[in-house]
């Protein structure tokens, strides 16, 4: 699945992207910041997006994304669910607890991506 990775921390992204590789996803870009033109224009299937810090211009910007690619699917990886996110009924939403283990992060994942 191609999958566009928003992963603010440079030393996390080794890690994730190989998590990401061992679900079945192929990497089409890995971006610090949310850049939903650029989003845009690559096209994935799947934004995979760390919401590290998430303030009011980065939640407009997701909203925007997902007002104008509703078969683009979320994987959130957050501490907490995003709230106030409206999504269209064809938009799939994964959220991924960062407390969770690699293998339950992995099965999630994976499940999350054969269902496309």
């Amino acid at each position: 699945m191609r999958t566009y990775v928003v992963e603010p921390q440079q030393i996390f992204q080794p890690s994730l992207l190989e998590l990401l590789r061992e679900s079945g996803c192929s990497i089409v870009r890995v971006q610090e910041r949310l850049d939903p033109l650029d989003v845009v224009r690559t096209h994935p299937e799947l934004l995979f997006f760390d919401d590290e810090n998430i303030d009011e211009h980065t939640k407009r910007s997701l909203q925007f994304l997902v007002d104008s690619m509703p078969n683009l699917r979320l994987c959130i990886y957050a501490h907490g669910p995003l709230r106030d996110l409206r999504t269209h009924t064809s938009t799939q939403v994964l959220h991924l607890e960062k407390s969770a283990e690699h293998e339950a992060l992995l099965g999630a994942l994976g499940r999350f991506v054969v269902t496309a």
